[in-house]
């Protein structure tokens, strides 16, 4: 039996304690929220699958999904999605050509790129064998999720909020009214670039030249996004610290001792 990835990086301080039993005590739930997957995630890190999945009856695949986009997309990939994406036709035969290119599985493939699950490509690989592949056309609710003209300070500004929203490129095209190919391009130039800031500058040929970049500009953005990633791992802190804190009380509540005035 294939084993479910479980990224390394889940919070050691919460417990499987009471608190994960209570808030499940009414039975299994349709949906769980982001903050129950993480949940139970830790849980299975404290008792293995075999025992979470037969407790939740939640299947060993949903279990793998939920830690891929965890690991991948963070707290966000584990958010429910309520509208469909757009993507281009570009987009979708990149990713599949990209896709033939390499030994991952297809669902950790789909979920690195950014995908929510590997159902969307396992569709596109099909298209694109039958030379059928089309662009998904946005419903009129959705069409400010088109592409547009963007400078080099929007683009930093962009990646840096994106940056501190654990790369959450729904949340970017909902913020900024950007189609969501721009900013997972920009993304990756920029991973791609070993996180060179100069890599969000517009180098097409046509393009009307952007100003002069100087030694201290580049500092300056550098600084911007790094400021950025601290002010990430900042908030996962605070994130486990109060999940922490909620166990602890419930914890308290259980055993009947009162919490210390220290």
């Amino acid at each position: 039996m294939k084993r479910a990835i479980m990224p390394s990086e889940y919070t050691d301080e919460i417990e499987n304690s009471s608190y994960t039993r209570r808030a499940f005590s009414m039975g299994r739930k349709s949906k769980y929220s982001a903050e129950e997957k993480l949940l139970i995630l830790n849980e299975v890190l404290r008792n293995g699958i075999h025992k979470v999945i037969t407790k939740y009856k939640i299947s060993q695949k949903t279990i793998r999904r939920w830690s891929l986009l965890y690991k991948y997309q963070g707290m966000p990939g584990l958010q429910t999605s309520h509208h469909n994406q757009s993507y281009s036709k570009e987009f979708k035969n990149s990713l599949v050509e990209q896709y033939q290119q390499t030994d991952e599985a297809l669902d950790l493939f789909a979920i690195k790129h950014g995908l929510r699950s590997q159902r969307q490509l396992e569709q596109w690989i099909i298209r694109y064998n039958e030379s059928n592949l089309k662009a998904y056309t946005p419903r009129k609710r959705d069409s400010k999720m088109s592409g547009r003209k963007t400078d080099f300070e929007e683009r930093l500004t962009i990646i840096e909020e994106l940056i501190k929203h654990d790369v959450n490129y729904n949340w970017a095209v909902e913020k900024y009214h950007i189609s969501y190919q721009q900013v997972y391009g920009w993304y990756q130039k920029y991973r791609k670039s070993g996180n060179d800031p100069e890599s969000l500058r517009d180098r097409r040929g046509k393009a009307k030249p952007e100003e002069k970049w100087t030694e201290v500009d580049r500092l300056k953005a550098e600084n911007r996004l790094l400021r950025a990633q601290l002010e990430k791992q900042e908030m996962e802190i605070a994130f486990a610290k109060k999940l922490t804190e909620i166990r602890n009380r419930e914890v308290e509540k259980d055993s009947g001792t009162k919490p210390s005035k220290n």
